[in-house]
C-alpha cells in the first residue's frame, strides 16, 4: 500500500479516536473520521494484548493486505483498525471478511 493511504502521525490517529464513529466486532474494531485528502488513509493500532511481536506484525501485515483490497470503494476517511485479542489466530480472510462487514455498517463505502 502506497505510503498516502496510510496514517503515520500520532495527532491524526488522535483526531480519529476523539471523533467516535466506530463500529466492531469479534475480530475488529474500526474507528473512522473524514478527510479532506478525498482518499482514504489506514492506520493500524495492534497492541501487545494481541501477542509478540511476531503475531502483531503477521495481523499488521494481513490487516494492509485487507485494507489496499478495499481501497477502490472507499470514500475520504480515515481509518484505525483495531484487532482484537484473539485477531492473530484468525486467517486472511477473516480479517478480511470483518473489515469489511465493519466498513458497511460505518458507511464509508461509495455505492
Amino acid at each position: 500500500m502506497n505510503s498516502s493511504f496510510r496514517l503515520r502521525r500520532s495527532a491524526d490517529f488522535q483526531r480519529v479516536r476523539a471523533e467516535r464513529r466506530a463500529a466492531g466486532d469479534q475480530v475488529l474494531r474500526v474507528q473512522a473520521c473524514p478527510n479532506q485528502l478525498g482518499h482514504p488513509r489506514f492506520g493500524i493500532a495492534a497492541g501487545r494484548r494481541l501477542g509478540g511481536a511476531v503475531q502483531r506484525n503477521l495481523v499488521r501485515r494481513r490487516l494492509r493486505a485487507a485494507a489496499a483490497a478495499e481501497l477502490g470503494a472507499l470514500l475520504g476517511f480515515d481509518l484505525v483498525l483495531i484487532p482484537a485479542p484473539g485477531a492473530a489466530q484468525r486467517s486472511y480472510h477473516e480479517l478480511a471478511r470483518s473489515l469489511q462487514r465493519n466498513l458497511d455498517r460505518l458507511g464509508v463505502r461509495a455505492r
